[in-house]
């Protein structure tokens, strides 16, 4: 890996914050989970932090046009569109050549969730007895809400695998932007001894593979969950999806049943679903992902949004700065997002080499 261009970064961080608050971004829109409301000095500075740490999605032009197209209030009449949703999440995926989900037919139940984040609860609440174990570098939130819930829980690093312990890794993994190198031994090792494991798909539409092989055949996969926020602008519609090979009788599943499941995710879902391919940003942002790293010294990932380099936040600022939470251990992760999405600014400004 080439140097890391710290220097470039930070003035990109800070055009980019100044620019939010003159309005003067190409997509104006949330690039982070803290945008600027003056152009304060330490105000934009507190911002530049964290410009690269989001795990957002590209915010795309056509696709925020697109969105902002669809009328969504006609969904709310449709006592359909949740199971329509539900039934073409799969036939969407299958469509993409870059990947295989080989097993995919045998999780037959699919439901509508409310974000990654409901689907994540009601596995805490399903398996609630068992000791919850993790990778390190993956999501934080699963930690923060353990620790603040009392709920057991370890690294995977830390300890062998057993009996009443249930698994959680992302595909590709959240830190690495890549499969982890430890999955295939994790998923021998739960199907030996009968550990049930979710594998959790959000960044999938995102990654850029040849023909990738994914064996979901091992039955000790019980879920599978997919969001479409981190591919397309919809993150706070709330529009994820979970797949079981059996019928889990949890609140989420329970609530779809009743068909007073949000309707509004539903439609946004279907409508982008209908309209975009699965990898839609892989094609169009491939080469621009290629260009940053060359221009800041970083390695793509196999992610199209993400690429990996040296910690930016210590970069004379604090030193392990963490987001939000003591497990969020991804500061050696960069989101490109927002270079993608502001292309004409900054080459007007310079920086785009």
């Amino acid at each position: 890996m080439s140097q890391v261009r710290k220097d470039k970064i930070t003035k990109i961080a800070w055009a980019l914050m100044t620019a939010s608050v003159q309005k003067k971004l190409d997509v104006p829109g949330e690039y982070l989970w803290n945008i600027p409301v003056s152009d304060d000095f330490y105000e934009v500075r507190s911002k530049t932090w964290s410009v690269f740490s989001s795990g957002n999605c590209i915010k795309d032009k056509e696709a925020i046009e697109f969105v902002n197209s669809i009328k969504l209030n006609t969904c709310l009449q449709d006592p359909h569109i949740v199971k329509k949703y539900e039934e073409y999440f799969p036939v969407w995926l299958k469509k993409c050549s870059r990947f295989r989900l080989n097993g995919l037919d045998d999780f037959k139940y699919s439901s509508l969730s409310q974000g990654s984040q409901e689907y994540f609860i009601n596995f805490y609440l399903t398996h609630r007895n068992k000791r919850f174990r993790i990778l390190q570098g993956e999501y934080w939130w699963h930690m923060e809400v353990w620790k603040n819930m009392g709920i057991d829980w370890e690294y995977i690093e830390h300890d062998d695998i057993r009996s009443n312990d249930v698994v959680i890794v992302s595909f590709p993994f959240a830190r690495l932007g890549d499969k982890h190198p430890q999955l295939d031994n994790i998923i021998d090792k739960c199907e030996k001894i009968g550990v049930p494991v979710m594998l959790d798909f959000i960044y999938l539409p995102n990654v850029n593979y040849d023909n990738l092989e994914i064996d979901l055949t091992p039955s000790c996969i019980k879920s599978l969950s997919f969001s479409l926020s981190k591919a397309y602008p919809v993150a706070n519609g709330r529009v994820a999806l979970r797949m079981t090979r059996e019928k889990i009788n949890d609140p989420m599943q329970i609530s779809n049943d009743e068909n007073v499941a949000n309707r509004l995710a539903a439609g946004l879902g279907l409508a982008v679903m209908k309209n975009f391919k699965v990898d839609y940003m892989v094609e169009k942002y491939q080469k621009e992902q290629e260009h940053w790293c060359k221009v800041l010294g970083l390695q793509p990932t196999k992610v199209v949004h993400f690429a990996l380099g040296e910690p930016y936040t210590e970069n004379g600022r604090h030193t392990n700065k963490r987001f939000f939470s003591e497990y969020n251990d991804q500061q050696n992760r960069y989101n490109l997002g927002p270079l993608f999405a502001n292309k004409r600014l900054l080459q007007e400004l310079g920086y785009y080499e």
